[in-house]
């Protein structure tokens, strides 16, 4: 059986906008990391709903409830908590390559964000969008979550999402 994906239909393919590329659902992964000293300490994987890349913003709507870790009760009380993360940005002209300067809204938090990486083409109407960056801790300690996720919120997270939009 064939793995190669590119003879399904893509993303928003029937209606689509000149210059918005969609996210195509089988080309995508957002992994966040915890690390200690350097050495990766927790991962885990969050599901992209869906994300619209114009050449000079990005927006992505990340369901909450789908984080997965190897951690089967700590992957229980995040998704409790998360709901649905939202994440606005535009892309920093100055810089060469592809940097995201916006914000991360979940809940009744706004958090700064900035994700840089590369954005390459990738053919015809597709480009392969690749972001890295680190969610600091929050300036104020969490009140509405469990006492694990206020332990874990104190540790900067490393976010890194790669992903195929096409027109």
């Amino acid at each position: 059986m064939p793995t190669d994906t590119r003879f399904l239909p893509a993303a928003g393919s029937l209606d689509a906008e000149p210059g918005v590329h969609r996210l195509r659902p089988d080309r995508r992964v957002l992994e966040l990391t915890l690390r200690l000293l350097g050495i990766p300490l927790l991962r885990g994987r969050l599901t992209v709903r869906r994300a619209e890349f114009v050449p000079g913003s990005l927006t992505a709507e990340i369901d909450g409830g789908s984080f997965r870790t190897r951690v089967p009760l700590l992957s229980a009380m995040v998704t409790r908590e998360l709901g649905t993360v939202w994440f606005t940005g535009e892309e920093s002209a100055e810089q060469p390559s592809a940097e995201f300067a916006g914000r991360l809204d979940f809940g009744d938090s706004t958090r700064d964000l900035v994700l840089g990486g590369e954005l390459r083409a990738a053919g015809e109407g597709r480009v392969i969008l690749w972001l890295r960056g680190t969610l600091p801790p929050p300036r104020r300690p969490l009140r509405t979550v469990s006492w694990l996720v206020r332990l874990l919120a104190r540790r900067p997270i490393h976010l890194e999402f790669a992903g195929e939009f096409v027109r």
